[in-house]
């Protein structure tokens, strides 16, 4: 059963202090299906309250799909930003992950949070029962075709005392290894960045409870870095690049992870490569690339 603080305000003003807040800080309420608490309503006008003794007026809130109640209410109090646990576009990898909601929940929130001006963020996982790659494909092209503001990434681990756990000692159910882990999420990426959506989190968050809590699974501390470097190293190796411009905070993205590759670098405000017979920017290749991702996604395949 989830336990509150005995005063929210108190945590609240802990929380702040602790990260030296200000107006432009945002509260953030985690951990669970938010508006599935009975209490949600006067929940939030008590964080409300608190908040504005600070002069904070943003709040940040995580739910279900399924789950989202009087949008009207969630904006008028503040609320501008809801990350949804959507998981997958798929239905049948919902199915068999008992995610109890469906595909189109998951459209009717998003539009009804967009609809009266909240911004919202998507989770997707990889390698959920039933998942494959060319579904983790659809399930990105399907967010980002909903115009969402952010996405956060999540290969699936395999936790302590849950079912996925006894699947998987029963050898019916294999996880995904932390190489074909990055080749999805990199393709997956690869689609957010050409429709422009902002890429909050890659990989678990690392607190210490979780982390202890990890039986099998593609977990690495760098995933994100991994990941990006991942799609580099793809566009890199289909073009034949001998030198990369780039700007030098994604130097070691780009090549510090592809040293095998040799190619050259150079600082640049934008990402682009020579090979022996041809210049390629990034964004004309990434969007050539998300072409033929498209040709091979498929919830059915």
């Amino acid at each position: 059963m989830k336990k509150f603080p005995a005063s929210i305000c108190g945590e609240m003003e802990k929380a702040y202090y602790f990260y030296h807040g200000d107006a432009e800080s945002e509260v953030a309420l985690y951990g669970g299906t938010f508006t599935a608490i009975d209490e949600w309503k006067s929940l939030l006008l008590e964080v409300e309250r608190c908040a504005k003794k600070w002069g904070m007026n943003k709040i940040r809130i995580s739910t279900r799909p399924d789950e989202i109640k009087d949008v009207d209410f969630l904006a008028e109090h503040h609320v501008n930003f809801v990350e949804l646990g959507a998981q997958s576009m798929c239905q049948e990898v919902l199915n068999n992950s008992k995610r109890e909601h469906s595909v189109e929940d998951v459209k009717k929130a998003v539009r009804a949070l967009k609809n009266v001006g909240v911004k919202v963020s998507v989770h997707l996982m990889t390698g959920l029962p039933s998942d494959t790659k060319a579904k983790s494909i659809f399930s990105a092209l399907q967010v980002a075709k909903l115009k969402v503001d952010g996405v956060r990434i999540h290969p699936t681990l395999i936790l302590k005392k849950t079912e996925l756990e006894e699947l998987y000692h029963q050898k019916k159910y294999k996880p995904q290894t932390l190489e074909e882990a990055l080749d999805w999420v990199s393709d997956m990426i690869a689609v957010f960045l050409n429709f422009k959506v902002v890429i909050e989190r890659l990989g678990i968050y690392q607190d210490a409870e979780t982390l202890s809590n990890v039986i099998a699974g593609p977990y690495h501390p760098a995933f994100g870095e991994l990941a990006r470097a991942k799609l580099y190293r793809k566009f890199l190796s289909s073009t034949l690049a001998r030198k990369v411009h780039a700007p030098e905070r994604l130097k070691s993205q780009i090549v510090g992870r592809n040293k095998d590759l040799k190619v050259e670098f150079e600082k640049d405000d934008k990402i682009w490569v020579e090979s022996n017979v041809d210049r390629v920017s990034f964004d004309e290749w990434l969007h050539k690339y998300v072409l033929k991702l498209e040709e091979m996604a498929g919830c059915d395949l």
